[in-house]
């Protein structure tokens, strides 16, 4: 048996340590800025509070307001996002810090003793209040 011989010898491609091109200055500020959002646990929500124990949290996503339960409210990584959207509804609708567990979910201590004017923040609806009321006689 004889062995043929290629024509031409098979192109390899050297082997590099790093294919990946270096980061432009903008991908590298937008990833700075996606690690900064992962450390900081601050989210802002939209609240309107009209009366004391009466709190209507904004919920974006179904473009409705959420009665005295911010759990369910949507919780903004950037005040920016938060006042573009607040700017969109109603007079009245304020911006409030708030912290997140490690989980992403809404701290309630971290809004319990927040005020607006002089208006308390509602965090519970009034009718799980009465009902955890009731359970405890």
């Amino acid at each position: 048996m004889t062995t043929l011989k290629r024509k031409q010898p098979i192109k390899t491609r050297p082997v590099a340590e790093d294919d990946d091109p270096p980061l432009t200055a903008a991908e590298r500020r937008a990833f700075a800025r996606n690690l900064e959002d992962t450390a900081d646990r601050t989210r802002y929500l939209l609240v309107s509070a009209t009366l004391p124990g009466f709190s209507l949290y904004y919920m974006l996503q179904d473009d409705v307001w959420s009665f005295d339960d911010p759990s369910v409210a949507t919780l903004f990584k950037r005040r920016a996002a938060a006042k573009a959207v607040q700017a969109l509804l109603r007079p009245g609708v304020h911006i409030v810090p708030c912290k997140v567990d490690d989980k992403g979910r809404l701290d309630l201590s971290s809004i319990a003793a927040r005020k607006i004017g002089r208006t308390t923040l509602a965090l519970q609806p009034a009718w799980r209040s009465r009902k955890t009321a009731r359970k405890a006689k």
